[in-house]
């Protein structure tokens, strides 16, 4: 507001402001978005190593090899280190050497790693063998049974020892069904693919056909590894985020929408109550009363009644001004406004014409009480103690018209304007009714 009591409204400027702040904002988010999309290989991976399960999950099994009951042996106390047997002139197809970690809660309850995209195998191996293999057994009810550990799925990877010498990293797509394991167990084509959704078992294993000789193994890791989030989900999440501030932008937007809007509808409300009011009076001015006019329904009124207009003046005013200052007459204006107020219906028109004349329409009245309403009006003004030092008494002269059929406001006021002289010629402080048209 200013000085002057008028209602600013949101400028220009302050709604430039706003653009810049939504631009540095918009900027910042595509920075952060740029900086979130090269930070996703910065988010830690997942990682499962199976060689840390208890030490009675950790299984060492084998078959009987000549002179050994068991070919496979523990070379310490913690289970990383083991001893596989194939003495020289074993042929054994059947031959196993293999160390097992049972992962899952029970024979047929394992852990789904099929969100993990690779593993990393460290183990020092000391022999002559070719190869190890690496299995996930994988139990799924459609083929598997609780009482033959042997029926889980036997995914497995094979891993050439030249490459073991430093630590491996394949993909977890790499396993595949051993063949004569699904063709011993019947399995369908449809099902002959590589599961991972519920081992029970992973391990290495030496398998025929077999290098003679003592082979040692120590395993140091085995790791599943997996995103932290995968990539789908973290561009989704930041999907997500700006969807989300985009639907909090729009709310804050339509909140504000609103809110200008009710500001805006406020400042017209007291711009329209300014230009149909009288600021001193609070009465109607003649814009105001025009515009009620002009809204008025055609035709006649309900069978009896009339539209009455009443055209008042103060007797003596400017005396009133020239004795008592202009601020006086303010004063007395205001007062009568509040006083002829009393005196009417809620739905009579008060207007403040100009200066120290007023006019009164009366919507619907009987026209047989116009006179008797006139002259009530004039009298409480009579009667009213308005402020001491007045040098005159205050009193009105009123002029009253009935409108007749057909006609227009300019010939009911003139009617009343003529009335009102009237009445001022007759000596001020009287009601003169005018004759009809």
């Amino acid at each position: 507001m200013t000085a002057a009591g008028v209602d600013v409204s949101p400028t220009p400027t302050s709604h430039s402001g706003q653009r810049k702040h939504v631009a540095l904002a918009l900027l910042a988010g595509v920075a952060l978005t740029l900086g979130a999309i090269a930070g996703y290989d910065l988010i830690p991976p997942v990682r499962f190593d199976v060689t840390r399960v208890p030490k009675d999950a950790t299984v060492l099994s084998s078959t009987p090899v000549p002179g050994r009951a068991e070919a496979g042996e523990w070379l310490d106390e913690g289970k990383r280190r083991l001893r596989c047997h194939y003495p020289p002139g074993t042929n054994e197809p059947l031959y196993y050497c293999a160390v097992n970690y049972f992962i899952g809660s029970g024979p047929d309850r394992g852990l789904d790693l099929s969100k993990y995209t690779h593993v990393e195998v460290k183990v020092v191996y000391k022999g002559d063998v070719p190869k190890l293999r690496l299995f996930a057994r994988h139990f799924d009810p459609r083929y598997s049974t609780v009482g033959d550990t042997n029926s889980t799925k036997y995914n497995a990877v094979f891993l050439p020892t030249q490459d073991l010498r430093a630590p491996l990293s394949l993909g977890t797509d790499e396993f595949t069904v051993a063949e004569w394991w699904r063709l011993y167990y019947k399995l369908p084509r449809e099902l002959a693919h590589a599961e991972l959704s519920n081992v029970v078992t992973v391990g290495l294993d030496f398998s025929y056909p077999m290098t003679e000789g003592v082979h040692d193994l120590e395993v140091q890791e085995i790791t599943f590894v997996r995103p932290g989030l995968s990539r789908e989900t973290w561009y989704l999440g930041i999907l997500g985020v700006w969807l989300t501030g985009i639907v909090l932008y729009a709310l804050l937007q339509l909140r504000t929408y609103r809110t200008e809007r009710r500001l805006l509808q406020n400042e017209a409300e007291k711009y329209r109550a300014r230009a149909t009011t009288d600021p001193l009076t609070l009465a109607l001015n003649r814009h105001g009363f025009e515009q009620r006019w002009a809204r008025l329904p055609a035709g006649p009124v309900v069978p009896g009644h009339a539209r009455a207009l009443l055209v008042l003046d103060i007797d003596h005013f400017k005396r009133i001004n020239d004795s008592c200052g202009h601020d006086a007459g303010d004063r007395v204006l205001r007062e009568l406004a509040v006083l002829l107020r009393r005196q009417l219906r809620s739905s009579d028109w008060l207007v403040r014409w100009g200066g120290e004349e007023f006019v009164v329409l009366l919507p619907g009245v009987r026209s047989d009480q116009v006179p008797a309403l006139a002259e009530n009006l004039r009298a409480a003004v009579e009667a009213h103690a308005f402020e001491p030092g007045v040098p005159v008494p205050v009193t009105v002269s009123v002029g009253v018209a009935l409108q007749g059929p057909d006609e227009g406001f300019d010939a009911l006021f003139k009617r009343a304007d003529a009335a009102l002289y009237e009445a001022k010629r007759g000596g001020r402080n009287r009601v003169v009714i005018a004759p009809g048209p």
